[in-house]
Formats: structure tokens, C-alpha cells, sequence
């Protein structure tokens, strides 16, 4: 029987809280990269391959993530102005149907707004995010259908099955929009059209950069300007439009610092947005320095636009 080291026996236990708190081990193996199947080989001392490299492999998993543990942790969504705007645009998409966009520059707070809407709407909204890798019609469909269990092979298959699983009142939340082409956006918009001639609602709101209203070159553009002239709401949004009262809001701490907060703004309001206001108080905090001067110190370290 192989003896285990006290770092690895620790390992294994780790493994298995992790098991009991994800519900399976396999879950628990598919996250640490270390199989179920392997874990429970190792346990029982009849494990064929090298013993110490797959502990090694948990052990480095639990390090990092206990070291992780105890660097600065944001919250995941907060209700800044912006973000709280991009919520009710996807409420209204939802309660009238139809199409909208909630566009403009990165890291404001888009996407944490779109994620907070499914989460806190699990049984009527799908959210998916697509990628300059997904983003045809066929791709997109596969993702919704994903998460409405529908499998088909071809589009039209993947259409009609996604169509019989949405129902009335639903939206589709699509991040990363600007990535899409005409026809996967024209296919998103035929399922509002779908519900529309039922007498039904199904909004399909689109979240993403500026391009996602603008698109460069000239036929698609036109095309595209059809679409967005049938939308029922349009919201371009920029890094300007960030309060001090946001940055209070995000950095708690910080408030009565009015020094500090006006130096984050400052950030926030430059291409870094709120994204990068966020990892620069994080550095900070980890560097155990948020006064100014710290902030300062380490947003010239991180080669900030200040």
C-alpha cells in the first residue's frame, strides 16, 4: 500500500470536500484535472500509474487555490449606474419582446449586468456569450440549444427544436454581439418574429461594443441598420458616463477617501473602465497599500493611463 505524505494525504481530503460540495467526484475531477476514477484507484492502492505526479497535480491545485483564497475579491455584480441601466434594458427586452441593444465601451459593467439578469432569472432567460470562433448561426443555435437540451444536426432541425423549447415572456441575452454576422443576427430575430405572430412575447437582447451598432463596410451595415431600426431600445454607453459614485459603490473602503476615489475615476473613466480601476485597487489591496500613493505607485507599475 503506497504511504502518503502528509501534503498529499491533505490533498486527497481536499479532493473529496471539494466532491461533496460540487456533488460528484467526477465534477470534482473534472475541475482539479485529476479524474474520479484515478482519485478512487489512489485510494484503494491499486492505482497502476505514477501516484506521487497525480497528488503533485492536487497538491499544486489546492495551493493555488488557497493562495488565491487570500488575494483581494471583488463583488461579482454591483449596482453601479451603468450596470443597474443595462439590467433594466434587458427587463424591458423581456416584458415587451422584440429585439434591443445595450452597447458601448469594455469593462463597464455590460456583461456582469447580462450575467446577474440569468442568474437571478434562471427559468425564462438564456444567456450566452459568443467569440470570433462562435458566432455563426449554426454555432449560436447549438449554444441555445445547449441549454434547453435540444441536439440536431441540421440548422433547420436546430431552429424547430429550439423554437418548441422557448416559450411566452422568455429572453435571450447575447454577449459579445459584435462578433455576430448578419444572418446569425437575422436568425436570433426571427424567434422574436416567431413569438410576435403568435401573439406572444420573446425578447432577444444584444449586449456588446460600439461596433455592435456601427459596423464597418457597406452592405452589412445597411443591413444592420434595418435590424436596429426595428429595435425597441438602443443604449450606446461610455467609460465617461462612470460617477464617483459608482467607484464608492465598488470600493467601499474607500469611502471618505475622496483623494482615492477621484484617482479611480480617473482610471475608470480612460479605456481601463471600470475593469481596470477594479485590478488596480486589487493590486493595491494585495500589495497592502490603497492610499493614494499607493494606488498611484502601482498603477505606474501596471503601466496605466493616468
Amino acid at each position: 500500500m503506497f504511504e502518503f505524505s502528509d501534503k498529499e494525504q491533505w490533498a486527497i481530503n481536499k479532493f473529496y470536500e471539494l466532491a461533496e460540495n460540487l456533488g460528484s467526484a467526477n465534477k470534482a475531477g473534472s475541475q482539479t484535472g485529476v479524474s474520479a476514477a484515478t482519485m478512487s484507484a489512489i485510494k484503494n492502492g491499486n492505482y497502476k500509474g505514477n501516484v506521487s505526479n497525480q497528488l503533485k497535480r492536487l497538491i499544486d491545485y489546492f495551493d493555488t487555490k488557497e493562495a488565491a483564497a487570500d488575494t483581494y475579491k471583488s463583488e461579482q455584480y454591483v449596482k453601479t449606474s451603468i450596470s443597474s441601466n443595462v439590467y433594466e434594458i434587458i427587463r424591458n427586452c423581456q416584458l415587451k419582446g422584440g429585439l434591443a441593444i445595450a452597447c458601448g465601451d469594455a469593462g463597464i459593467g455590460k456583461t456582469q449586468a447580462a450575467k446577474q439578469y440569468a442568474k437571478e432569472h434562471p427559468n425564462n432567460c438564456i444567456y450566452i456569450s459568443v467569440n470570433p470562433c462562435i458566432k455563426s448561426a449554426k454555432a449560436v443555435m447549438k449554444l441555445i440549444g445547449n441549454s434547453l437540451n435540444v441536439s440536431a444536426i441540421s440548422l433547420d432541425e436546430m431552429w424547430l427544436g429550439i423554437a418548441t423549447k422557448l416559450t411566452d415572456g422568455m429572453v435571450i441575452i447575447v454577449d459579445e454581439a459584435q462578433h455576430l454576422g448578419i444572418k446569425t443576427i437575422e436568425t436570433l430575430r426571427s424567434f422574436a418574429d416567431y413569438f410576435d405572430s403568435k401573439g406572444q412575447t420573446l425578447g432577444v437582447c444584444f449586449i456588446g461594443n460600439q461596433e455592435t451598432v456601427s459596423r464597418l463596410g457597406g452592405k452589412q451595415k445597411a443591413e444592420f441598420a434595418q435590424i436596429r431600426n426595428r429595435t425597441k431600445q438602443t443604449k450606446v454607453y461610455t467609460t465617461k458616463q462612470i460617477t464617483k459614485n459608482d467607484m464608492q459603490l465598488l470600493f467601499p473602503a474607500l469611502i471618505g477617501k475622496d483623494t482615492e476615489l477621484e484617482f479611480l475615476l480617473k482610471i475608470a473613466h480612460s479605456s481601463q473602465a471600470v475593469r481596470g480601476a477594479t485590478n488596480l485597487y486589487s493590486n493595491a489591496f494585495d500589495n497592502g497599500n490603497t492610499t493614494y500613493h499607493g494606488l498611484v505607485a502601482m498603477a505606474k507599475f501596471m503601466d496605466l493611463e493616468v
